[in-house]
């Protein structure tokens, strides 16, 4: 299984193999696992879990990462259920080209796909079965998101889609999976000391960038260079420095990386039109149809944790 590590499959491949988990492992007759929660009576494993856990990260799980990881098995078995229930049938074609997508990446791990099921204790049904569920929850997405929403959001999200690119310093105190909440605490406190100092004008932030930041970009005096608004750094940076304009200065910012600090310090204008940017577009309105569906279906289901 060490083929899914490091990106190697595509990420759709991914969230197909831990669908067909989280939602038809119960099609077995035997428990391969701890039973680890019940929801509206179907059961998830303690197989879902770790497999959703080598899927989504490299680095060791911690108690707070397999926590995570459950809540995302229990939200992928809610919306599996729910699409079930839309009675819209994939096209056949549709669900053979998945399959085959699933193939080629679990083998562009230097694996075989009769490999990786035999230890998951998986079947062909099962890859076949994720695949409808994937495919129909993208067929749902096509006719729950009209093309208004869609114009829309890309009105008023427009430097988030049109390639406009912003160059930013930051301070950063990295903080580690296993950080406690008063390393947290110390961070935000000395960022906070920080940023009052350079919006006084006592000191630039190139060089409280280079005394105080725990990343590479200190010795640049925090400089990172142009980003997008998609990648290049975690999404509560960049929502924060695309919020600025130039030469401001963000609050301490919290991520999975740790506390940041962000100026920003040039602004270069896109030209992409929706067109260009639909495909962008669509996978954050269906990211934020997924938390949506997910809050009500949760809100009215039975979720019984061992």
């Amino acid at each position: 299984m060490r083929g899914f590590r490091g990106g190697r499959c595509g990420a759709m491949a991914l969230a197909v193999i831990a669908i067909l988990v989280s939602y038809g492992a119960a099609c077995h007759a035997e428990a391969p696992s701890p039973r680890l929660a019940t929801v509206n009576g179907h059961p998830v494993w303690q197989r879902d879990v770790d497999l959703e856990l080598l899927l989504s990260s490299s680095r060791q799980p911690t108690p707070t990462d397999r926590v995570a990881a459950l809540e995302r098995v229990i939200d992928r078995t809610l919306v599996a259920k729910f699409v079930a229930t839309k009675g819209a049938d994939p096209l056949a074609e549709d669900v053979e080209n998945r399959i085959q997508f699933i193939r080629k990446g679990i083998e562009s791990g230097g694996d075989t796909v009769e490999a990786v099921l035999g230890r998951l204790k998986l079947t062909e049904a099962d890859v076949r079965q994720a695949a409808q569920l994937s495919v129909s929850w993208e067929a749902y997405l096509g006719r729950t998101i009209k093309e208004q929403e869609l114009r829309d959001h890309f009105d008023s999200h427009r430097e988030q889609f049109d390639g406009t690119k912003i160059r930013i310093r930051q301070i950063v105190r990295t903080i580690p999976a296993s950080g406690t909440p008063a390393e947290w605490d110390e961070a935000q406190k000395l960022l906070t000391g920080l940023q009052q100092q350079i919006k006084a004008g006592k000191i630039e932030f190139a060089a409280a960038a280079a005394a105080h930041s725990t990343g590479p970009s200190s010795k640049q005096g925090g400089d990172i260079g142009l980003i997008g608004f998609h990648g290049g750094v975690p999404a509560p940076v960049a929502v924060a420095a695309f919020a600025l304009k130039v030469g401001e200065v963000s609050p301490p910012i919290r991520s999975v990386v740790g506390v940041h600090l962000v100026q920003t310090t040039e602004r270069i204008a896109g030209e992409l039109s929706l067109e260009d940017a639909r495909p962008a577009v669509h996978s954050v309105l269906g990211e934020q149809l997924w938390a949506k569906t997910v809050k009500t279906l949760r809100a009215k289901a039975k979720i019984v944790r061992q």
